[in-house]
């Protein structure tokens, strides 16, 4: 383990147990055997040290989410079962972090943690409407966002009650009940109207989600030129009379190849 990854892990265990403002940089140091100069050698300050764990705790489940492989003999209903179930698995295990985030972080106080976490909200909301077309096909595209209300609502209410009032349950037996809630809504869509009815053509859904995977980019890579072309060069195939459907696909490839963006990727090839 390097020394990095080092002081994380040693500041998610202080953090998990005191909370992020009563632990001090001098204490993550000494857990970590370092000095107090020699973390600001890896990190600027506390609060960025936090957002990298924040950060490197999102890309672990949604690159586990996207790289679940579908085993043999099974369906997208068991796929989408597993994939709640790796989400709601990951969280819980790491509860005491969590609850001290829930507790502990008013983000009022720092424009770059409110920053973060609209980023990190934004992925989860792509992650899962990615999951729902995934499993249910593009018929359920009008009432996409109210499917993803509707499961996140079930997913963190579920994982908040188990958290506070500290209950074990088996995971498989929650994402069996919330998919078949979820189930339950959309055979019954046909006599429903959406709510959160997104008013965007293909062309707009497609443009803001080229904006959304350019900023990432931005923020999650070191070395972001390469990238950044190659997404230009995507979207200026896109918007071609007739663009060249091989190219598409290579440069689709390619940029799925990097975690940090992967899932919004997947999402974008579902309106091309």
């Amino acid at each position: 383990m390097d020394k990095r990854t080092e002081i994380m892990k040693q500041a998610v265990h202080l953090f998990s147990s005191k909370g992020f403002h009563q632990t001090s940089v001098q204490e993550v140091a000494q857990a970590a055997g370092i000095s107090k100069g020699a973390f600001y050698k890896h990190f600027d300050s506390k609060e960025n040290m936090f957002i990298e764990i924040l950060k490197q705790h999102h890309e672990e489940i949604s690159t586990e989410i996207a790289n679940y492989e579908q085993v043999p003999g099974s369906d997208s209903k068991d796929v989408f079962k597993k994939k709640l179930a790796i989400e709601i698995e990951r969280t819980l295990s790491n509860q005491e972090f969590f609850m001290m985030v829930f507790k502990d972080m008013p983000l009022s106080d720092s424009d770059k943690l409110s920053a973060l976490f609209g980023e990190l909200r934004q992925s989860t909301i792509t992650l899962h409407k990615t999951i729902l077309l995934d499993t249910y096909g593009m018929e359920i595209e009008p009432f996409l966002p109210d499917l993803v209300t509707v499961l996140e609502g079930l997913m963190q209410q579920y994982i908040i009650t188990l958290l506070m009032d500290k209950k074990q349950v088996q995971i498989s037996k929650l994402a069996n009940f919330i998919t078949a809630a979820i189930d339950a809504v959309v055979n019954n869509l046909a006599a429903m109207e959406p709510v959160l009815a997104e008013a965007h053509s293909s062309a707009e859904t497609i443009e803001q989600l080229l904006m959304q995977i350019s900023e990432k980019i931005k923020a999650s890579e070191t070395n972001p030129d390469k990238l950044l072309a190659s997404l230009d060069l995507l979207k200026e195939q896109i918007g071609q009379t007739e663009p060249q459907d091989f190219l598409i696909e290579a440069l689709l490839l390619y940029l799925k190849q990097h975690p940090s963006i992967k899932n919004e990727v997947i999402y974008l090839e579902y309106f091309i």
